[in-house]
């Protein structure tokens, strides 16, 4: 069972997309895949204080509490496990794409290769070795970080901070309102 929650520092990222290429490295999510479990939005330019501002934000998949995607799987593919974790048995999935259609976040992606549904799952077999998910350990911002509930209080203490499931968005600069899924 993994005790540890994916921080998102929207304050720490210099969108250099080393988390992109290490999720896709780990994964072996190949370009013909198509498929990007891990994806860097940039947000503006903007006017802030009078100046342009702009924001870069990871998108991995949130591990919803209630996951749509599973909802949406007509054959079961998708659950959720005991530790929150949402994973897609890619044994069972069937490729019909009722559960990327059905994210309310554009997370779930569909492998062109291998004509299956898939998504970030924290890297799982690394979690249960106790490392840290490839992204995080390649992030040279710090904006990802895999932390204790008891680490993730002490990070967020003063700042602003929005969780679903197992992830959490932070930032100092930004007043974030609740993600709901």
């Amino acid at each position: 069972m993994i005790d540890k929650f994916l921080l998102v520092d929207l304050d720490a990222c210099v969108r250099c997309y080393s988390c992109e290429i290490a999720c896709k490295q780990e994964h072996q999510l190949v370009s013909e895949s198509k498929s990007r479990w891990c994806r860097v939005f940039t947000i503006g330019p903007r006017k802030v204080n009078g100046g342009l501002h702009l924001d870069f934000v990871p998108v991995l998949c949130l591990q919803c509490e209630n996951p749509p995607c599973a909802y949406f799987c007509p054959v079961n593919a998708i659950s959720k496990r005991e530790d929150g974790i949402v994973v897609v048995n890619e044994e069972i999935c069937t490729g019909c794409r009722q559960c990327q259609y059905g994210c309310p976040y554009g997370v779930m992606q569909f492998n062109e290769i291998t004509q299956k549904a898939g998504k970030c799952n924290l890297c799982l077999p690394r979690a249960e070795d106790g490392i840290e998910p490839s992204c995080v350990q390649h992030c040279t911002g710090g904006a990802l970080r895999f932390v204790s509930s008891r680490e993730l209080e002490e990070i967020a203490d003063g700042k602003h901070l929005a969780s679903i499931g197992r992830t959490y968005y932070l930032s100092s600069k930004w007043k974030l309102n609740p993600l709901k899924c």
